[in-house]
């Protein structure tokens, strides 16, 4: 296939939102909404493109797992087309990266909170130096840097289930010595935590909703600062990565709330 080299005329701190015409059927999504199918556009890898003298190259990357700084964009691109020409809405769950095919959904954790969310990518950019990701203003919210803009993240590509995809490690692994005891990659019991609520009946209503998407949660009673509150968690889980990978689910669904907790051994 002959590669067509594409110029974008486009600022260094921008996305490209409002370079490309909206699909015929786009609709803009909903606020808080992540938006899921084809949203009336094709999915797309994209070709190579230049932007303030860089060239950047777009690619398949199903494992793509990267550390950086996230940025956030809104009012200025807010009902204007993205990359793919979806409409951009900046109070849903999308996002824009200079490489990832559109759409990508990602998992974007804010590595100095802990807060994770599932977004969609479906734009370019941010095109500016160690910025990796550039979220809508609502992601930007409910991951907590939207009054700093600025923030240190880590962006995991998901697969078609809301998996992160892990490599095959099989065929690499085989041929070392399989006699080592296998070791727990943390001590304790780990356990995801939706919510910590004072009263019962809101922390029983969000177990319903864990339960209704196949999220088997329970309810704890504890005491702290002298007064009863309902934690929902989930687990335990005595490995670390499963509930890292329990989490990527739960996250996906919508629970976006949802943290690890770890609860040391005795």
């Amino acid at each position: 296939m002959r590669v067509i080299l594409i110029v974008l005329a486009l600022a260094v701190a921008s996305c490209s939102s409002g370079s490309y015409t909206v699909g015929p059927n786009t609709r803009m999504p909903d606020d808080d909404e992540l938006p899921t199918g084809s949203q009336g556009v094709k999915r797309k890898v994209g070709n190579p493109y230049k932007v303030a003298g860089v060239w950047y190259y777009p690619k398949e990357d199903p494992h793509y797992d990267e550390v950086g700084y996230a940025s956030w964009y809104g009012p200025d691109f807010h009902g204007k087309a993205t990359a793919n020409g979806e409409r951009y809405n900046m109070n849903s769950l999308t996002a824009a990266h200079k490489t990832l095919p559109l759409p990508t959904f990602v998992k974007v954790t804010n590595l100095e909170n802990g807060r994770s969310i599932v977004l969609r990518v479906n734009d370019r950019g941010p095109f500016v130096k160690s910025r990796i990701i550039d979220v809508s203003r609502r992601g930007a919210q409910l991951l907590g840097f939207d009054k700093q803009g600025v923030t240190k993240v880590r962006v995991q590509a998901l697969d078609e289930d809301g998996k992160i995809a892990r490599p095959n490690t099989r065929t690499a692994s085989s041929s070392k010595s399989t006699n080592a005891p296998v070791v727990a990659s943390n001590a304790g019991s780990h356990f995801i935590q939706v919510g910590a609520y004072s009263q019962r009946e809101n922390a029983e209503v969000q177990i319903n909703r864990l339960n209704s998407r196949g999220h088997n949660a329970q309810l704890d009673r504890y005491e702290s600062g002298g007064r009863n509150l309902w934690r929902v968690r989930i687990g335990p889980f005595i490995e670390k990565p499963l509930a890292e990978e329990k989490l990527d689910r739960v996250v996906s669904d919508g629970f976006y709330e949802a943290r690890i907790f770890t609860e040391s051994a005795r």
